[in-house]
């Protein structure tokens, strides 16, 4: 399962092979929101390792319009903006 791989790829910090594997997934079956919702949420994590923050916050963004209480997309997308008020690498 590709998500699985994008997974193991971003715990070897191959990062920019993940993000790839994250949107690979994504594709597959864009309709499934119950699933995707952990897709965007991982990616987004990636995306914001690699310094990537527009596309970071909008993979967490799509998280957060499936699941609104979602923790993690909640605490990447605060981080995100703090660091950009902070550091401006938007």
């Amino acid at each position: 399962m590709v998500c699985m791989q994008a997974e193991d790829n971003a715990a070897k910090g191959k990062l920019r092979v993940s993000a790839e594997d994250y949107k690979a997934s994504l594709a597959m079956d864009p309709d499934h929101t119950s699933y995707n919702v952990h897709l965007y949420l991982g990616l987004c994590k990636v995306l914001v390792k690699l310094g990537r923050g527009k596309e970071a916050i909008s993979s967490c963004t799509e998280a957060l319009n499936i699941d609104g209480e979602l923790v993690d997309a909640l605490t990447q997308v605060t981080l995100l903006a703090w660091h950009a008020q902070k550091y401006t690498f938007f």
